[in-house]
């Protein structure tokens, strides 16, 4: 089983230096406890009084909007993962800073509450399903006596369990490692979108792996359940307003590039082909981008940037045969 946490404000999602840890932490030695559940994906929402930084006002008022509606779990039975949305008191959103260290008092106070979180799978869970509930909280409790007194106890806790998820990693093919769930996307977006670095969520210079293309795909997921036969740029004009911006030309250079190129390989994962607009302003957001990592002479990742756009590039020019035309 995999138990992931992560944490999220209203301008910020992913990993959290002290609380990531804690769902390793607490597998730690547990055993099987069923089938019925492969992965538990916890994500803490902290709280955000604001003020919002200039032009997210709209993102503090929906972050705090949808985590007045926690808690919620969603239990995809069929594909055995469980996700757990609470709404964090561990600190506020404004205080979360990028750190290398880890705090004990945060992670034993983190401890307390994702495992108060997993108690709500006692109202998802039902006598037939495959899993010892009640012997998996008891191990979790227990892992409570395992915390260790000193943070440089905890940070070296904390390296031998990266250690020993690095070295699962590296047992896994690159497209293993990826962890997606394709029946998330279009059954031929693996076949045409065929490198996993189109793909990787991890990578900044991928087409939604920075955090401009992330928001988006996972955005745009949810607006083509109902909008399929809807031009993507609409979409887009809609996601310029909500992040603050009159239109989509009034966006930042850079984070307007990031989203168009995201927009369209979005559009491919999730049709199995682009849209001509689309894939033509993604194509125009490249050439800038090349400019300007042609300029940037002594940045040190310039030609990874560069062998990035010329994949991204090739890969659109070859959808000119699988584009899709929309009216509206």
């Amino acid at each position: 089983m995999d138990f992931h946490v992560s944490a999220k404000s209203y301008n910020c999602y992913g990993g959290h230096t002290t609380l990531s840890p804690i769902g390793d932490f607490l597998l730690a030695g547990g055993g099987n406890f069923g089938d019925a559940i492969t992965e538990i994906a916890v994500t803490l929402h902290f709280r955000d009084s604001g003020p919002a930084k200039k032009t997210l006002e709209s993102l503090l008022e929906t972050h705090n909007n949808f985590r007045s509606t926690l808690p919620k779990i969603t239990y995809r039975r069929a594909k055995g993962k469980v996700e757990i949305d609470i709404a964090s008191e561990l600190m506020e959103g404004r205080d979360w800073t990028r750190s290398s260290t880890l705090s004990l008092p945060l992670f034993k106070a983190g401890v307390d509450e994702v495992i108060n979180a997993l108690g709500l799978l006692r109202a998802r869970l039902k006598r037939t399903d495959d899993f010892s509930l009640e012997k998996f909280l008891d191990h979790c409790e227990a892992a409570k006596k395992r915390i260790p007194n000193s943070e440089d106890a905890l940070q070296h806790l904390a390296s031998g369990l990266e250690a020993a998820a690095q070295a699962k990693r590296d047992g896994m093919s690159p497209w293993e490692k990826l962890g997606i769930d394709w029946e998330d996307f279009h059954p031929k977006a693996r076949e045409i979108l065929d490198d996993p670095f189109f793909w990787n969520c991890a990578d900044d210079f991928s087409p939604n792996g920075n955090d401009t293309g992330a928001d988006l795909l996972q955005s745009y997921r949810d607006w083509h359940k109902t909008h399929k036969d809807v031009m993507p740029i609409r979409f887009l004009e809609k996601l310029a307003k909500q992040w603050g911006y009159s239109d989509i030309n009034a966006m930042d250079d850079d984070v307007r590039c990031e989203a168009l190129i995201a927009l369209a390989f979005a559009d491919i994962k999730l049709r199995a082909a682009c849209n001509q607009q689309a894939r033509q302003l993604a194509l125009d957001c490249i050439g800038q981008q090349r400019a300007q990592a042609l300029a940037a002479g002594n940045w040190p990742h310039r030609e990874e940037r560069l062998n990035a756009l010329n994949q991204i590039e090739a890969k659109l020019k070859q959808m000119d045969n699988a584009m899709v035309h929309l009216t509206r």
